[in-house]
């Protein structure tokens, strides 16, 4: 690799050197390993850069809130690069932390980093993928102790870029074009019990299998599970929107889930009723970033939230109690209980 004239080629090479230089400290590089984009480049930058008998990956097994299809990517590529790896389980880490609350960033520096550096010790340098296109790129730090992100400043379009270059095929799980995670991230309300586990699971499961066989292109796919603790609505999300025949059979399909208690789709512009607790409600740097950054990305059609406190202790961060399309009033919302109580 030569030309320095192809900006690809030239981040590539940057990225391999940087690693060369953070991992020469280090026994070995333990590259955290979702099966995705990020981390896909990541691990296959790692191996240019040190070798297979320096780097292993490592997956953080979510269990039943692994998408299917992303563990069959992460073994996909665990054999066509011929790495060493490893499966650590994660699911009751995850569900602790999730019952207060949705806490993606917190997931990962305790369930997902917080596991590996428990099992790998602080000998090893963790590589991750984070970038520009999520939070921990936006508002973490790229080298802390022994964690490091070599595509901290790297735009989702650099990294596509990037992988295309590299002649990485793309292995998506078809929820979003951007960036795919974990099932669990789209339960918007404590996980109290099995029963907001099983909707958030089942929903969004079914809900990619149905478009995956009939070969739907889309840019977002989810199924995000919202309401009070007693009631779970799913709000089904697909952009852009299927024909009404599918909308038709898709929600027969999710209606027939014994823990969904009632199927909306997000058709047009949406207004959620997000209870916060009471350090986040009263931030509202955070309430920007938790409306433009984490929820709306993830909406086939733009939201605005109308934000409300909580005094319930139990809850950590926040919890989206109800909604109302744009025709609706407020006091028109199907949950008024939810507007009162969190629990």
């Amino acid at each position: 690799m030569t030309d320095r004239t192809n900006p690809s080629l030239t981040r590539a090479q940057d990225v391999i050197q940087e690693l060369k230089e953070v991992s020469s400290s280090f026994e070995r590089v333990v590259v955290a390993f979702s099966g995705g984009m990020d981390s896909t480049l990541a691990l296959f930058l790692s191996l240019q850069a040190l070798g297979k008998e320096k780097v292993i990956s490592c997956t953080v097994d979510w269990d039943i809130y692994f998408p299917s299809l992303a563990r069959e990517s992460v073994d996909y590529w665990v054999d066509n690069l011929g790495v060493d790896h490893v499966y650590l389980p994660g699911r009751k880490v995850m569900e602790e932390i999730m019952k207060t609350g949705p806490a993606c960033n917190r997931c990962t520096k305790e369930a997902k980093l917080g596991t590996i550096r428990r099992y790998f010790g602080n000998r090893v340098l963790i590589v991750g993928g984070a970038n520009q296109s999520d939070s921990w790129g936006k508002r973490g730090v790229k080298l802390l102790n022994n964690t490091y992100s070599p595509l901290f400043e790297l735009s989702k379009e650099e990294i596509v870029n990037l992988a295309s270059f590299l002649s990485l095929p793309l292995r998506r799980i078809g929820e979003n074009k951007l960036r795919e995670g974990c099932l669990l991230k789209h339960l918007l309300k404590p996980l109290a019990s099995p029963y907001q586990a099983q909707a958030v699971v089942k929903s969004n499961e079914y809900l990619l299998k149905i478009l995956n066989e009939r070969n739907i292109e889309r840019d977002i796919a989810n199924v995000k599970i919202i309401g009070p603790l007693n009631r779970n609505i799913a709000l089904v999300n697909v952009k852009p929107l299927p024909s009404l025949a599918l909308r038709e059979e898709i929600t027969a399909v999710l209606s027939s889930i014994e823990e969904v208690d009632e199927v909306s789709w997000v058709d047009s512009p949406i207004t959620l009723v997000v209870r916060a607790n009471l350090g986040q409600y009263r931030n509202l740097s955070s309430l920007y970033w938790l409306e433009k950054g984490k929820l709306q990305p993830e909406f086939a059609f733009p939201i605005t939230v109308r934000w409300m406190p909580s005094s319930n202790r139990r809850l950590h961060t926040f919890q989206v109690v109800d909604f109302k399309k744009e025709n609706t009033n407020y006091d028109q919302c199907r949950n008024q209980e939810s507007l009162s109580s969190v629990f």
